[in-house]
């Protein structure tokens, strides 16, 4: 899920440029633009914070924007998946895609959104779309998995697993195998190969439970699931990510 994040930075600079041309005539304390700058920030700091309950509020400021420039619609379908509202993020996923359906195969984030709101079958066509672009993300190829064994079987997902060669952070080649043989060892063990002092290690860790925790949901195992997010969720990492631990240890909770 690596490869778009620097592209987000990138194309949310190119929003404000976007949104400055909409609004030169305007000033600049009433202007879409600056309605957006600050409610972007307003949600950076809400995500960071963890209060869920003003991220939502500055994406819904930001959908009421969308109309200046579709970009915005991307923007606060991002946030409302972060915070825990995946049906508002398909929704604004998908009023993006009406102008930018060529940006189809670069919405992974959109994929998530469509497990937790239960369209496991779509969910599995996004991750196959990403691959397109994304080919070596053991990440996409564990979402898909996990969306097949919802919308078919265990069985059917372990046939068609993706491909996902070459991602190298730890312990994805591992995470990759689990999926392929069931061996879960193999990711447990990676991680405890990690020196506790180690750089490597806290990231080892989160992205280790994560991966073992989804897997243990595919096999329909939610007590050990739920078990694995929510220490995952313990220590996430403020970021994209990290949230979306937060947000699915959550749903398994409540699934039951």
């Amino acid at each position: 899920m690596m490869i778009r994040m620097m592209g987000l930075l990138i194309a949310a600079c190119c929003l404000f440029a976007n949104l400055q041309l909409c609004v030169a005539q305007e000033s600049l304390d009433d202007t879409p633009i600056a309605n957006f700058s600050q409610l972007s920030r307003s949600a950076d700091a809400a995500l960071r914070s963890g209060d869920i309950t003003a991220a939502r509020a500055a994406a819904d400021g930001m959908a009421e924007l969308a109309d200046k420039n579709s970009e915005i619609y991307r923007i606060a379908a991002d946030v409302y998946l972060r915070a825990g509202d995946a049906k508002s993020s398909l929704k604004y996923f998908d009023e993006y895609l009406k102008s930018h359906a060529s940006e189809l195969p670069y919405l992974w984030q959109r994929g998530i959104a469509l497990y937790f709101v239960g369209d496991f079958a779509e969910g599995a066509k996004q991750f196959e779309e990403h691959r397109h672009v994304n080919p070596n993300d053991v990440e996409n190829a564990a979402w898909h998995f996990l969306c097949v064994a919802k919308a078919e079987s265990f069985q059917a997902s372990q046939k068609q697993l993706l491909p996902a060669p070459g991602d190298r952070r730890v312990p994805m080649d591992e995470v990759l195998e689990m999926l392929k043989t069931g061996d879960t060892d193999l990711v447990v063990k990676r991680m405890e190969s990690i020196d506790k002092d180690s750089p490597m290690k806290a990231s080892a860790d989160f992205y280790g439970e994560f991966y073992l925790g989804l897997y243990a949901d595919a096999k329909g195992k939610r007590d050990e699931a739920q078990r694995r997010l929510e220490r995952c969720a313990k220590n996430a990492p403020r970021n994209y990510m990290g949230d979306v631990a937060r947000v699915y240890a959550k749903h398994l909770s409540q699934a039951k």
